[in-house]
C-alpha cells in the first residue's frame, strides 16, 4: 500500500500538471515594420480626412486647475465640444449647467473663459506677439491634443522628421527661430499597431520643456467608414499646473452646424482685439 506521503506527493504533482496546462502563455503583441515618413503622414491625414462636417462630443471632465492665486482646484464637469476643421472650436465645461470654463476658437480668434477669474482672454490666431502663453488650457492647442489635425507634407518654414522608439513611430515638428537655430516644436507619436493611430501629442516650448501633453485612447468608430476618434484623452500643462481627463461618451456628427454657427461665435468681449 502506497504510503499517504506519496500520495501527497503525486496528488500535488498532478496537480501543478493541470493548472500549468491550463494557463495559456501571454501572447505577446508584435509591432508593424515602421513605414516612411509620408506614408504615416497620409495615415494620420486619411483619417482626420473622414470628419465631414462639425463634430459633437458630449461627455465629462475631471481637471485640475491652478487658480490665480497659486493654489489648486479639482473639478468634475459636464463637457460639450464642438469642432469644425481646421480651426474651429468650441469646448464648453459647466456644472449643474453653471459654466465654469469655455474655450473657442474660430478662423480668425481664439479664446478662454474662466468663472475663476470671470473674464475672457482673447488672441488673434496670426499675431504672433499677441499669443496667449500664460493659460492654464490654450485654444490653439486643443486641437492638436485631440489627434484630429492634418499633418502638413512639410513644416514650412521649418521641416518634419521622422523617428522611432519602442511601439511608436513619431512625427517632430521643427522650426527655426529668428536666428536660424533649430527648435523641436511638436510631436505627434503613432502606434506601430494597427490601424496606427496617434496615441500621443507634446508641445514644447523654445528651450524644449514640454509645454502641453496629450495621451488618447479607446479608439472607436462612432459609424461604420467614418473616422477613428478616441473616447478617453487625457491632457496636461505641467508649467501651468493643470490636468485634464476627458471621457467622452459619444461622438455625433451635426453637419447643421457651420463656421458661422452661433456655436463659433466669437464672444463680445473678445470683438474689441
Amino acid at each position: 500500500m502506497m504510503s499517504r506521503s506519496k500520495l501527497s506527493v503525486i496528488a500535488l504533482t498532478a496537480g501543478l500538471a493541470l493548472v500549468t496546462a491550463g494557463c495559456p502563455e501571454a501572447v505577446q503583441r508584435i509591432p508593424l515594420d515602421p513605414i516612411p515618413m509620408p506614408a504615416a503622414i497620409r495615415v494620420v491625414n486619411d483619417n482626420v480626412s473622414k470628419i465631414t462636417g462639425t463634430l459633437r462630443a458630449s461627455g465629462s471632465v475631471d481637471a485640475t486647475l491652478r487658480t490665480t492665486s497659486g493654489s489648486k482646484r479639482s473639478f468634475h464637469l459636464d463637457a460639450i465640444l464642438f469642432y469644425l476643421g481646421p480651426t474651429y472650436l468650441r469646448f464648453d465645461l459647466k456644472k449643474f449647467g453653471d459654466r465654469q470654463i469655455l474655450l473657442g476658437s474660430n478662423e480668425q480668434q481664439h479664446w478662454y473663459y474662466s468663472r475663476e477669474d470671470d473674464a475672457y482672454t482673447c488672441s488673434r490666431h496670426a499675431a504672433a506677439e499677441d499669443q496667449v502663453t500664460e493659460l492654464p488650457i490654450r485654444p490653439d492647442q486643443i486641437i492638436d491634443a485631440l489627434g484630429l489635425s492634418t499633418i502638413p507634407s512639410s513644416s514650412a518654414p521649418g521641416v518634419l522628421f521622422q523617428r522611432v522608439e519602442g511601439d511608436f513611430q513619431q512625427i517632430l515638428f521643427v522650426q527655426r527661430d529668428e536666428d536660424g537655430v533649430p527648435i523641436l516644436e511638436k510631436e505627434y507619436w503613432l502606434d506601430r499597431y494597427a490601424p496606427r493611430l496617434v496615441r500621443r501629442v507634446v508641445f514644447r516650448d523654445s528651450d524644449g520643456v514640454m509645454e502641453m501633453e496629450s495621451r488618447l485612447g479607446a479608439y472607436r468608430k462612432p459609424a461604420a467608414g467614418g473616422p477613428w476618434l478616441p473616447h478617453e484623452i487625457r491632457a496636461d500643462w505641467p508649467g501651468a499646473g493643470a490636468q485634464m481627463c476627458l471621457r467622452v461618451a459619444r461622438w455625433k456628427l451635426v453637419e447643421q452646424v457651420k463656421p458661422d454657427g452661433i456655436q463659433f461665435a466669437t464672444p463680445r468681449e473678445c470683438e474689441a482685439h
